[in-house]
C-alpha cells in the first residue's frame, strides 16, 4: 500500500482502490471502486486518495438512503406506461379518421419500432429509454425523488420490454386487430391486477402530481418560443423563419394540441412524411395551396428528388428545441423528437466541390480580372479592370480560406499589422455575424494579395466615408447579411461566363484554400487555426501557442495554380 491508505501502485502510478460494502454491491453493480490518480508523487497521491475516500463515503450514504424499487412497484410503472399510451391512442382515434395509406404507414412504423426495441433490449441499450423512464418515475414519485442506479436500470429494462408490447399492440390496432394480447410475462402479470404499493411509498405525493400540464396549444407555444429565441439572439432570423415553416408543416400534419398530448408515434409519422416530401415542395407552382400530406400523395409514384437527410434533421432539431423548452416549463414530459436515426448524410466533400485548377484558371481569365466593358457590364469583355468587391472577394477567399460573410463584413481597421505582419483581424462586434467562437482569429494576409494591391485598395477606401472595406455591398436576406446579394450576383456571373457548376460556388474557395495548405504539408491543427475551424482534443490547447509568424508561413504556402502576375502592382 506504500503507506498511503486505499492506494496501489501500478507502473509507478498511484491508483485509488476501495471495497464496496457487501450490502451495496448489487445496487452499484461492482465490488470495488478504482481509478488512476495520474501521479507518481506520494504526497499528491495521499491528498487525492483522501478526497476520493470522502467522496466514496458520500456515495455510499446516498445509495443507502435512496429507495430501492420492488418488483411490484416496477410492475405498476410498466402497467401505467402501457395503459397511458393506449389511452392516448384511443383518444386520437376518436378525434380523426385514418385513411388507408395513413393506417398502412402507422402499421409499418410500429413494426419497425418493435424491432428496434427488441434490438435495444438485446443490447441492454437503456439510454434509449432514459427520458421515458425518468418521466414515468417522476409521474409516480415526484420530480425530486431519487433512486439508486440498479433500480433505474431495472425500470429501464422493464420499459424496453413494455415498449416492444406497446409497439406490437399499436401495430395490431393499425391493422384493425383490437384483440391483440401482450406476450411478455412481465406485462401480462402487471395487467392482471395492479399491485398494492407498500405503505412506506409516498403515494399521496405522486397522486397529487398531474401527469402532464395541459399548457398552451402547439401553435401558441411554437410562436412564443420562436419570438423568445429571436429576442434573446439565440437564433438568427433565417433560423427563426425556417422554424416557422417547420412548425406550420407539423401542425397541419399532426393537429394543434397541447405539446404534452403528442406521442413519439406522431414524431415517427412526421419523419416519414418529411422523408417523402419533394425537395422543391415549397417552391413548385403545382404544389401551391396543398398540404405536405397532399403533396406526398400526389408525388408518391413519381421519381423526384426528396428532402435530404440533413434537411429532415434540421426540421427535427427545430421541434426538439421547442420540446426541450416545454419540458423545462412542465408542458411536456418527454422529448418525442430525440434519439431518432437518420440516413447517413453525404460526405462533406461530396456535398460541395472545390474548384479544379483548370476552372480557376478559366475564372481568372473572365472579364472581372481580364477586362470588362464597364462597371455595369462586368461579364462582357472590355478594357476596364475595376478593383472592387467583385474583384477582391474570390481572391481573398482563395488565399485565406475565409468564409464569405467574414470577408464581406471586414472593417478598414481589421486590415492591420500584428507582430509586424499584415492580418485580417476577424472579431466580434456590432453588425458582425460570425459562425461561432472559433471564427474569431487573426488571419495573416497572403503575399499574393499584397502584391495584387489589397493594402493600396484599403487606403483608397479609408479616404471615403464609412468604415467598411467593401462599402458597395448591400445587406439582404432574412439575416441582413452583406454577402447575400453578392452571392446571387456571383451565381449569375458564373452562368454568364459559362462557368456554372452545381455545388461549386463561392464557399468552395474555402475548400480550395484548406486543400492547398494540406497539400503543402501544413498540419491540420494549423489549418484549423488559420481558417477558424474547431480543433478536437488536446491539440486545441497547443494551438494557442502559435504565433502570427507561424500562421503567416502556413497561409503563404497556398498556391492556387493560377498565374496572376499580369494583375500584380508590386513584384
Amino acid at each position: 500500500m506504500g503507506g498511503i491508505p486505499n492506494t496501489v501502485r501500478r507502473g509507478g502510478v498511484y491508483h485509488f482502490r476501495r471495497a464496496v460494502p457487501v450490502g451495496l454491491r448489487a445496487r452499484l453493480a461492482r465490488s470495488e471502486l478504482t481509478c488512476s490518480l495520474h501521479t507518481h508523487q506520494a504526497g499528491e497521491a495521499r491528498f487525492l486518495s483522501r478526497c476520493l475516500y470522502l467522496r466514496s463515503e458520500e456515495l455510499f450514504v446516498e445509495v443507502e438512503s435512496a429507495p430501492m424499487l420492488s418488483d411490484e412497484e416496477i410492475a405498476a410503472l410498466v402497467k401505467d406506461f402501457y395503459s397511458t399510451i393506449l389511452a392516448k391512442d384511443d383518444h386520437h382515434r376518436l378525434m380523426a379518421d385514418a385513411p388507408d395509406q395513413f393506417r398502412a404507414a402507422r402499421a409499418d412504423h410500429y413494426r419497425q419500432l418493435a424491432e428496434s426495441a427488441k434490438e435495444h433490449l438485446a443490447e441492454n441499450a437503456y439510454a434509449t429509454v432514459r427520458q421515458i423512464t425518468s418521466a414515468m418515475l417522476a409521474r409516480r414519485y415526484g420530480l425530486d425523488a431519487k433512486f439508486d442506479k440498479l433500480s433505474v436500470r431495472k425500470v429501464s429494462h422493464a420499459m424496453l420490454r413494455a415498449g416492444v408490447e406497446v409497439a406490437e399492440t399499436l401495430r395490431a390496432r393499425a391493422e384493425g386487430d383490437f384483440n391483440y394480447e401482450p406476450q411478455d410475462k412481465l406485462l401480462v402479470e402487471a395487467l392482471r391486477e395492479r399491485p398494492e404499493l407498500p405503505a412506506s411509498v409516498p403515494i399521496t405525493a405522486a397522486a397529487e402530481m398531474p401527469p402532464i400540464v395541459a399548457g398552451p396549444t402547439f401553435t401558441e407555444a411554437a410562436e412564443t418560443f420562436r419570438e423568445e429565441q429571436l429576442r434573446r439572439k439565440k437564433w438568427e432570423r433565417q433560423t427563426y423563419l425556417q422554424a416557422r415553416a417547420t412548425y406550420s408543416i407539423f401542425c397541419d400534419f399532426a393537429g394543434d394540441r397541447p405539446l404534452g398530448d403528442y406521442v413519439r408515434a406522431d414524431a415517427g409519422r412526421f419523419k416519414a412524411l418529411l422523408e417523402d416530401l419533394p425537395a422543391n415542395y415549397s417552391k413548385a407552382v403545382e404544389f401551391r395551396g396543398l398540404t405536405a400530406q397532399q403533396i406526398v400523395e400526389q408525388t408518391r409514384q413519381q421519381d423526384v428528388l426528396r428532402l435530404s437527410s440533413r434537411t429532415v434533421q434540421r426540421h427535427f432539431a427545430a421541434l426538439s428545441t421547442l420540446w426541450d423548452s416545454a419540458i423545462e416549463q412542465g408542458a411536456a414530459a418527454i422529448n418525442i423528437f430525440n434519439d431518432w436515426k437518420f440516413a447517413a448524410a453525404k460526405r462533406a466533400r461530396d456535398q460541395r466541390q472545390m474548384w479544379p485548377i483548370e476552372l480557376l484558371q478559366a475564372l481568372f481569365k473572365t472579364p472581372i480580372w481580364a477586362g470588362c466593358q464597364s462597371e455595369h457590364r462586368r461579364s462582357k469583355p472590355g478594357t476596364h479592370i475595376i478593383r472592387d468587391d467583385k474583384f477582391w472577394l474570390p481572391l481573398i477567399a482563395l488565399f485565406s480560406g475565409m468564409r464569405q460573410e467574414e470577408i464581406c463584413q471586414l472593417r478598414l481597421d481589421d486590415v492591420r499589422k500584428a507582430e509586424g505582419i499584415w492580418i485580417f483581424d476577424i472579431k466580434e462586434g456590432e453588425g458582425r455575424q460570425l459562425k461561432n467562437r472559433n471564427a474569431i482569429r487573426k488571419a495573416p494576409i497572403h503575399h499574393s494579395l499584397i502584391r495584387l494591391g489589397l493594402l493600396d485598395y484599403a487606403d483608397q477606401m479609408r479616404a471615403r466615408p464609412g468604415n467598411l472595406l467593401f462599402p458597395d455591398l448591400n445587406p439582404g436576406g432574412a439575416d441582413n447579411r452583406l454577402g447575400h446579394n453578392y452571392s446571387k450576383w456571383f451565381t449569375r456571373y458564373r452562368r454568364d461566363t459559362a462557368l456554372y457548376v452545381k455545388r461549386m460556388d463561392f464557399h468552395s474557395f474555402r475548400h480550395n484554400a484548406i486543400t492547398f495548405m494540406k497539400r503543402a504539408n501544413v498540419p491540420d491543427s494549423v489549418v484549423d487555426e488559420v481558417t477558424g475551424h474547431e480543433t478536437a482534443g488536446e491539440t486545441a490547447r497547443y494551438n494557442k501557442g502559435l504565433t502570427i509568424a507561424n500562421l503567416k508561413e502556413a497561409v503563404d504556402k497556398i498556391d492556387i495554380g493560377v498565374d496572376l502576375s499580369r494583375l500584380y502592382q508590386y513584384t
